[in-house]
């Protein structure tokens, strides 16, 4: 393949045509910059601004994610001076949670480079009578599902090149156990959008949501939704809401009855269950 050279100085308004020229066939949709600059320079002072004040709370949409997840998936920073800076600045539960997430990236990794290509499959089988489609509709591909929360998930992820982790979880779960499509379809959509969307902690944390690497299925209910959202989009929803109930009575809807995880050899991973 003939190399490329692409000046370094060239502006912005230039940049994303010349890339786009540069990387056709590698991508879909229109040539566009991304939300947030890439880079070493720009993760390094993403980093150092970052204080990860309130982290603890980072299950609430309102702020207190570091966004720092994109530099880590390129390489343009290190998880070693991610977690040093956690250290030099955050205390108490914030520091102890932003740790417990650099290790989950770190072991879904690990994961990956013990496993490599079998995480694109099921790696246990799910723990319920789980019956899968394959394709993403065109419906939640287009944003158009007719829940305001779903689309707009959808809608920033296709955007921004970023979702919210708490979004993360109930888009895969509304993805994989209201709508029955194979985690798979979902994984293939996030790695096509996502910024930050690496194999390992894509493709596992989509396993986790449908049970193939955990002790049960994860699911939300409405409350959980308005909860963490402060209503954003419940407030102003006039479909008749799929979540809505408490979650003994979703279970029943979605799985049958209670899920009896189904005995697996442990990775390490079973903690991690549970609702939010």
């Amino acid at each position: 393949m003939a190399s490329t050279f692409i000046p370094g100085d060239l502006p912005d308004e230039q940049l994303a045509q010349v890339l786009g020229q540069t990387l056709a066939g590698l991508y879909t949709g229109p040539a566009r910059l991304p939300a947030r600059p890439g880079g070493r320079q720009a993760a390094l002072a993403a980093l150092k601004d970052y204080s990860g004040k309130d982290y603890v709370g980072r299950n609430e949409l309102r702020g207190h994610v570091s966004r720092l997840s994109m530099y880590l998936r390129h390489g343009m920073l290190s998880i070693v001076e991610v977690a040093e800076h956690a250290r030099a600045r955050m205390r108490g539960r914030d520091l102890s949670e932003f740790l417990r997430q650099l290790t989950w990236r770190e072991f879904f990794l690990l994961v990956l480079a013990q496993d490599g290509a079998k995480v694109l499959g099921n790696l246990e089988e799910p723990k319920y009578r789980a019956r899968w489609t394959d394709a993403l509709p065109d419906d939640v591909r287009e944003a158009r599902t007719g829940l305001p929360c779903a689309d707009a998930w959808i809608t920033r992820l296709v955007q921004e090149g970023w979702m919210h982790n708490h979004e993360r979880l109930w888009f895969a779960a509304y993805l994989v156990h209201w709508r029955k499509i194979d985690w798979r379809a979902g994984y293939r959509f996030f790695r096509e959008h996502l910024l930050d969307g690496d194999i390992a902690s894509n493709a596992l944390s989509w396993q986790w949501v449908a049970s193939t690497f955990s002790a049960k299925p994860y699911f939300m209910n409405q409350a959980n939704v308005e909860k963490y959202s402060a209503g954003r989009w419940c407030n102003t929803c006039t479909v008749q809401c799929p979540f809505r109930g408490e979650y003994e009575s979703i279970e029943g809807q979605l799985f049958g009855g209670p899920v009896n995880p189904t005995p697996a050899p442990p990775r390490g991973n079973d903690r991690r269950g549970g609702r939010r």
